[in-house]
């Protein structure tokens, strides 16, 4: 691996990428006081948590005034990095833990992102209405559309269909490909930073239609 984990990233700019790296400098504090992150996490954060999910603006394009869900956000992640990356969009991160949420928010501030909040809320429980939900090894795929599917519109607000993006690995869940419910766009991450400890892991974009067969 390079000295420089966001490498990879050449589409963002460099206002961007720093914005990246002291997001990835206040998880490491913010981890010494809440348990955001797995401990042995810590050494490569930027590169392995930060710069991971930031690989998604080589997928994902919002339009402007696009409403991103992040459900179960743990450290802001993607959340916190889909508001540096798009600020054009409006993204609320949900988690159920308010130590995390409080964290987020602060980090939040120090970042300067307006467009970012988090909220201590399961999303089943929020009345506002979203164009994309993201999560990260939150749930089972199908859980996790159950989770969403109340609060997902149709549409189109950016370059996918309105939807889930979910960073995910291994096989399809059986439920899904019984179903016929399978992905319309993947992002295929090991290919992406050319690294096998990513084997099997990609973003894969699922159309509100399909979420809404669960």
């Amino acid at each position: 691996m390079s000295e420089n984990p966001f490498e990879k990233l050449s589409k963002l700019d460099a206002a961007t990428v720093e914005k990246l790296s002291h997001y990835g400098a206040l998880l490491r504090e913010a981890n010494e006081k809440v348990n955001l992150l797995s401990r042995k996490d810590m050494d490569e954060v930027e590169y392995r948590h930060v710069a991971f999910c930031a690989a998604i603006s080589e997928f994902f394009a919002p339009s402007k005034g696009a409403k991103i869900a992040d459900v179960g956000t743990g450290g802001g992640l993607p959340g916190v990095v889909l508001a540096i990356l798009y600020p054009q969009a409006e993204v609320k991160m949900f988690d159920g833990v308010g130590k995390k949420i409080k964290m987020i928010n602060e980090m939040a501030a120090e970042l300067k992102l307006p467009n970012a909040e988090a909220i201590n809320s399961r999303i089943e429980e929020y009345r506002d209405s979203f164009d994309y939900a993201t999560g990260r090894a939150v749930a089972a795929l199908p859980m996790f559309f159950g989770f969403v599917k109340k609060r997902l519109k149709k549409g189109k607000k950016g370059n996918l269909s309105n939807g889930v993006i979910y960073f995910k690995g291994g096989e399809l869940e059986p439920e899904l490909v019984r179903k016929k419910i399978l992905p319309d766009a993947e992002f295929d991450l090991e290919k992406f930073f050319g690294d096998p400890r990513y084997e099997g892991k990609r973003i894969s974009h699922f159309p509100t239609e399909a979420v809404m067969k669960i």
